[in-house]
């Protein structure tokens, strides 16, 4: 098993696009995925306000 999910996850897009799956669409389908999980937050809001707060520190 991989260390850090970047590794799995960089693991996991390699063994499909060498098993012949295009990586236009294995791009879709994580972008979906990711959209799925995270979308209903506003991350660059989030950053932003995080950004700031540790600017005026």
């Amino acid at each position: 098993m991989a260390g850090s999910f970047k590794e799995a996850l960089e693991t996991l897009v390699n063994q499909r696009i060498a098993a012949g799956e295009d990586p236009q669409d294995l791009f879709e389908e994580l972008t979906h995925e990711a959209n799925l999980v995270f979308g209903h937050y506003n991350l660059e809001y989030e950053i932003g306000l995080f950004t700031k707060e540790e600017g005026n520190k």
